[in-house]
């Protein structure tokens, strides 16, 4: 079967400046505690009758200062929605932006179809060394304008 475009999952691809603490991606802390966020909501809206889905962020690959993460809605692999991709990332804007530098840590944050590649993105080319940043913080584009694509 040939893969369109279309046909594959939206992913979580994020990036970010150096290893943190206990040799963590700096964002890979934050992801944990979104996670832990979105399971004490699913579990209280169980408790007061107003049931919310589970959303839960996977890592499924990394390597050096990237990590892929799935996007599971109940413990199901779907693809990742625009808008949690939004929250996602207003939610690192909020505990990574540093006044000192006027950004956050972040050089990569995509949402795109899980190229097969393992960690390597398309956009890794010989003329960026194979490791692909985006010009600017990415996250500033969400906390300014959001995206909508």
């Amino acid at each position: 079967m040939k893969i369109t475009e279309n046909s594959q999952k939206n992913v979580l691809i994020i990036g970010s400046g150096s290893m943190g603490y206990s040799d963590q991606r700096i964002h890979d802390m934050w992801i944990d505690k979104y996670n832990l966020f979105s399971k004490v909501g699913h579990e209280s809206s169980i408790m007061k009758g107003m049931y919310k889905d589970r959303i839960e962020l996977e890592g499924i690959d990394w390597c050096g200062t990237r990590t892929i993460y799935r996007y599971l809605i109940n413990g199901k692999h779907e693809s990742l929605p625009l808008k949690v991709f939004n929250d996602v990332g207003l939610y690192l804007w909020n505990n990574l932006f540093s006044p000192n530098t006027g950004r956050t840590p972040v050089h990569l944050f995509l949402r795109q179809s899980d190229p097969g590649l393992g960690i390597c993105i398309p956009q890794d080319t010989r003329e960026n060394f194979f490791s692909f940043r985006e010009e600017s913080d990415p996250l500033e584009k969400i906390y300014i304008e959001g995206l909508d694509k």
